[in-house]
Order: C-alpha cells, then sequence, then structure tokens
C-alpha cells in the first residue's frame, strides 16, 4: 500500500500538474461562465442554460484528464530506468507497479474533478442566476474513475510503447508525452460541435466527455450533442451503456498490452536521458 499511497501522493501534489490540470482548467472555467456566456441568446429555456454548463463541465473535465494523462507519462518514463531491476531482484511484479500507478490516476482524476464540478456549479450558477447542479452524481463519478483509469493505461501503454521501440530520448519523450493533452483538446471540442454520429463510440475521449455531460445535465443528449436542447430534434440518442462498454474495451486492451511490453522491459540506467 505504501507504493500507492507515494505515487497518489507525487501525482496529485506535482506542482507542474496542479497548474496545468486543475488552475488552468479553473481560469477556463471562469472564461465558459463569464465570457462566453456572452453569446448565447437571451431569454433561453432554462434547460439550454443547463446543458451549456454540462458541456463546459465534460470539456474541462477532459482536459483536466489529459494533464493528468501527461503527468503519467513522464512518470512512467523516469520509472523505467529503476521498475525492471525492481521486477528482478524483489518481490514487486509488474502488475504491483500497474496497480499502484492506475490507483494513484483514479484517485488523482476523482479529486480534481470533484474540485472542478464544486467551481462549475459556483461560478455557472452565480452567472446565469439560478442553481444549476450536477443531476446524476453517481454517473459522474463513475464516469471520472472510468477516465481515470483510461488515461492511466493509455499513458502507460503509449510511453511503454515508445521507451520499448524507440528507446529512451529526452526530445522524444516530451514530444509524446503531449499526445493525451492534444488528443483531449481535438475531441474535447470537435465531438460536441460536429456531428461525429456512431463514431462517438469508437472514441474513448467522445465517450468520456459525453458521460459526463450527461451526467452533468441529468437527461439524454444526442450523438450531435447541440441537438440536445432542440425540442425538434430526432437523432440518436447517446447510450450510456455503449459509452462505457467502449471504454471498458479500450482499458482491457491498453492494459493487455502494457503488461506484456512491461515484463520485457530491460534494464536502463536513468542518465541515458541526459544529454550533454
Amino acid at each position: 500500500m505504501r507504493l500507492e499511497i507515494y505515487l497518489t501522493r507525487r501525482l496529485s501534489t506535482n506542482p507542474a500538474l496542479v497548474g496545468w490540470g486543475l488552475l488552468f482548467i479553473v481560469f477556463w472555467a471562469i472564461i465558459g461562465a463569464f465570457v462566453e456566456s456572452a453569446s448565447l441568446p437571451p431569454h433561453l429555456p432554462n434547460e439550454a442554460y443547463e446543458f451549456y454548463t454540462s458541456s463546459w463541465y465534460g470539456v474541462l473535465i477532459l482536459l483536466s484528464f489529459s494533464s493528468i494523462g501527461v503527468s503519467l507519462m513522464y512518470s512512467v518514463a523516469y520509472h523505467t530506468g529503476s521498475i525492471p531491476y525492481l521486477l528482478r531482484s524483489s518481490k514487486m511484479k509488474a502488475l504491483d507497479y500497474i496497480l499502484g500507478l492506475t490507483i494513484s490516476g483514479v484517485v488523482t482524476s476523482l479529486i480534481y474533478s470533484l474540485i472542478l464540478l464544486a467551481l462549475v456549479d459556483l461560478f455557472f450558477s452565480y452567472h446565469f442566476g439560478f442553481q444549476i447542479s450536477p443531476a446524476n452524481l453517481p454517473l459522474i463519478l463513475i464516469s471520472g474513475i472510468f477516465a481515470g483509469i483510461f488515461f492511466t493505461s493509455f499513458s502507460l501503454f503509449l510511453q511503454l510503447l515508445v521507451i520499448k521501440y524507440l528507446g529512451f530520448n529526452l526530445a522524444t519523450n516530451q514530444i509524446v508525452s503531449f499526445v493525451p493533452l492534444i488528443l483531449g483538446y481535438a475531441f474535447g471540442f470537435a465531438s460536441l460541435y460536429t456531428n461525429l454520429g456512431n463514431l462517438v463510440y469508437g472514441s474513448p475521449f467522445a465517450d468520456m466527455e459525453y458521460l459526463l455531460v450527461e451526467g452533468y445535465y441529468g437527461h439524454q443528449i444526442h450523438l450531435r450533442a447541440l441537438d440536445s436542447v432542440t425540442a425538434s430534434s430526432s437523432g440518436d440518442l447517446f447510450s450510456v451503456g455503449i459509452g462505457s462498454m467502449t471504454l471498458v474495451v479500450w482499458i482491457a486492451l491498453l492494459f493487455s498490452i502494457s503488461l506484456l511490453i512491461f515484463n520485457r522491459m530491460y534494464y536502463r540506467n536513468i542518465y541515458e536521458s541526459k544529454t550533454v
């Protein structure tokens, strides 16, 4: 249990992550509540403001979790200097490390998501003049857990793949580490403002966002999310069950491949990453 506590403490209090994964996202929440909301037509029904708030919550949490994914990739990169040695000379197994990393990712994700949940509720409710609280907190919590597990599995898979087949290079590592954040920004806005149709289910990033939006909104949303606030819309509805199962499949696949790669890792001197 000491490994899990250590990894969780290091991840959740990482200054860079606190800055980019929490404080910067709070800044975006303020922009969404008090600046971007000026573009909304006046005298809309309350449901429209509720969906607007919910969609912002989904985007903000996805971006925050993407930042956590970046920090996890850096952690894995530097741990690979000692983990292979520990796997061969101690009782620790690859699964122990992966479990510890997963717990740290999930706990940090839940902490950040709950802080942002309270702030989104506060900012948007204050601006629109009525209470806009999350409607389905259990779905939000479950989605947060799924998202934390996914970003851990994705970050672990991507970093191990790079180190195993490209070697540890500081420049390459810095570029690849931002892939979760890039994909988070890309899918965070594209899935809400474009019509992806059933392709939403193929993207774990879009699935996470839709689950979070529906959890806050409390009503079923359409695959073309903006149709959710138009009374005349007859488009297909997003299925929470299919979205959740898609995430489970992605998580299982990424963890399985990561475990195979991890067991084939060789001891690497951490000073390999240093350049003269």
